[in-house]
């Protein structure tokens, strides 16, 4: 578990020893992104091929204070008709408000009546992509390729802003640059200051790079100089969340005002409420084998709602492998959700690895 003492042991030297921050509680304030009250400031991220409705009614029910459905590139959200297989997409229901509706794209244009779609939809804010790094997104002038291309990116900004009505916040998600390099970094402060001047409610920033994927630390030291350089307005921290404590220690060492949980959710829906119990000085709470169990189940109901049986068993398997890290004996559960074929073989796993809720 990552905590204070693995994360400064990290940090390059100068980080570690400066006498203007000690490991502490840090004394919060509510999360709000505009006129959407948020509170808790450890909040569910978008998460491509994972944050879908099941999850987020799943993370809500458990302590989630927002969350983002996975990112969807615009023209395919232009494209989408009303039709059985492709609903899933812009699903909202009453109980998972609030909740945010994510977009990528290269096209400036086409953000706008994508934005508008996801309004109508029901989502209650519109952010962003500027910062998925893989190759597919990058190569194809989205996501995270727009920290390189800071005109283009405000005009996004711009047209999204516009296109949606005054009290749908805009956010957006961006990595602290495209490399290491000055000229990247410059791009990056320009969009950051250039956002904020557009109108946009919240920005969450990343640590790592596009260059550097999901390999290496992320940058907090980037993540506390941001939100000294913004002053009052509101940055989300993102990368390296895995763990409540870890949510804990991002918010005592930089100073943002919240926290995406992104990996760290997956299989865990329980960390926003462990980060609330660290945060109020309790013991972190773990979900015994019944409650996790419960909580499968109840996951495996909400996608037989939406999706095809088959699309709802493949969905649960993949959540499924994930929980099993909260198991004892992770390995064994996670090779015998692997190889489920069908309802019996994963109610099979269930019997044998977790207890039965009385």
């Amino acid at each position: 578990m990552t905590n204070v003492t693995t994360l400064i042991a990290a940090l390059p030297a100068p980080i570690r020893t400066r006498p203007d921050w000690s490991p502490c509680i840090p004394q919060l304030k509510p999360l709000a992104i505009g006129p959407v009250k948020i509170g808790f400031p450890v909040v569910q991220a978008a998460l491509s091929g994972y944050s879908d409705w099941p999850m987020r009614v799943i993370a809500r029910r458990l302590g989630a204070p927002y969350t983002l459905a996975e990112v969807l590139i615009d023209r395919f959200v232009n494209d989408l008709r009303d039709r059985q297989k492709t609903r899933h997409w812009l699903h909202v229901t009453d109980e998972e408000h609030p909740v945010g509706g994510q977009l990528m794209g290269s096209n400036p244009s086409d953000f706008e009546p994508a934005a508008r779609k996801l309004v109508a939809a029901g989502f209650d804010v519109i952010d962003i992509n500027f910062g998925c790094p893989v190759r597919s997104a990058v190569g194809g002038c989205r996501g995270g390729y727009h920290l390189g291309q800071p005109q283009t990116a405000l005009e996004i900004v711009d047209r999204v802003r516009s296109a949606v009505p005054p009290q749908i916040p805009v956010t957006l998600k961006m990595r602290r640059g495209i490399d290491d390099s000055t000229d990247s970094e410059d791009s990056f402060f320009r969009i950051l200051d250039g956002a904020f001047a557009r109108g946009v409610a919240a920005i969450t920033v990343h640590g790592r790079t596009v260059e550097q994927k999901y390999v290496g630390p992320s940058n907090w030291d980037f993540l506390r100089r941001v939100k000294q350089h913004v002053g009052n307005r509101t940055i989300i921290g993102s990368g390296d969340a895995f763990t409540a404590q870890a949510c804990v220690d991002m918010l005592s060492y930089t100073g943002v005002d919240g926290v995406s949980a992104a990996r760290g959710a997956i299989g865990n829906p329980w960390i926003f409420a462990q980060a609330k119990a660290l945060l109020a000085g309790d013991p972190e709470p773990q979900p015994s084998l019944a409650e996790i169990r419960s909580v499968l189940e109840q996951q495996y109901d909400l996608c037989r709602e939406i999706y095809d049986d088959h699309p709802a068993l493949a969905t649960i398997r993949k959540f499924s492998i994930k929980f099993a890290r909260l198991h004892p004996h992770e390995e064994k559960v996670r090779n015998a959700f692997a190889s489920v074929k069908s309802d019996p073989d994963w109610y099979h796993v269930l019997n044998e690895f977790f207890a039965s809720v009385s």
